[in-house]
């Protein structure tokens, strides 16, 4: 008895990713938004890249602990779901170029509709080279 199973979903194409970028800040919503990207991640059979952007001056103990709470919003979200190929990444910086670089060449990007006060939303509509989802805050 053979068993076979089904190619990969998501192609290597040099050049062009195919990652749902999920940008995660530990603003109290990284959850609502990593729920979101999972759900877009499954939608388009796209691997999924979690990123998580701390700020330059943060004490080691306040970038552990942004860490813990943004990678635990990430597992919670992934729960129950199974075979999407995804990665966390710790990224310094400001949010908005730092997910606009990233959002060039992705399938998709998702943040949360009132990160920064919305400018982050707004600038990630206005500017990525992808489909950008916006996660209100109401969703939580």
């Amino acid at each position: 008895m053979s068993i076979v199973r089904p190619s990969a979903k998501v192609p290597y194409t040099p050049g062009v990713s195919r990652d749902v970028v999920a940008g995660l800040l530990n603003d109290g919503h990284a959850e609502t938004v990593a729920r979101v990207a999972v759900e877009e991640a499954v939608n388009r059979g796209a691997r999924l890249r979690f990123i998580q952007v701390v700020d330059d001056g943060l004490t080691p103990e306040a970038k552990a602990a942004a860490d813990q709470a943004t990678f635990r919003a990430a597992v919670r979200a992934l729960r129950g779901v199974r075979g999407i190929p995804c990665r966390f990444e710790v990224v310094v910086g400001d949010p908005t170029p730092v997910l606009l670089h990233l959002a060039s060449a992705a399938a998709a990007l998702v943040v949360g509709a009132q990160a920064a006060g919305g400018e982050l939303a707004h600038e990630c509509e206005t500017h990525a080279g992808c489909p950008v989802v916006t996660v209100p805050v109401s969703a939580a």
